[in-house]
């Protein structure tokens, strides 16, 4: 599920940077309201992606490596 997640990532950043030279392309072609407005949403919606992304992987990590006390019970059993 992790490599999923990272793939699904950077297919969403790739996207807007893509879009946020698209908003380029507008504003030479002298529609700057419009670029303006696709800029802002863009960034907006890639920190957002990021900063979910980043979130998920720093628990994940957390709970990974952290000796949890039924973790390290299930460890030194052989039935769990």
């Amino acid at each position: 599920m992790e490599e999923f997640s990272k793939k699904i990532v950077w297919l969403l950043t790739i996207n807007g940077i893509i879009w946020i030279y698209l908003s380029y392309i507008l504003a030479f072609l002298d529609k700057p309201e419009i670029a303006q407005t696709l800029s802002i949403a863009v960034v907006t919606e890639m920190v957002a992606v990021t900063l979910v992304y980043c979130c998920k992987a720093l628990f994940e990590n957390l709970s990974k490596h952290n000796q949890w006390p039924d973790k390290r019970r299930c460890e030194e059993d052989a039935d769990c």
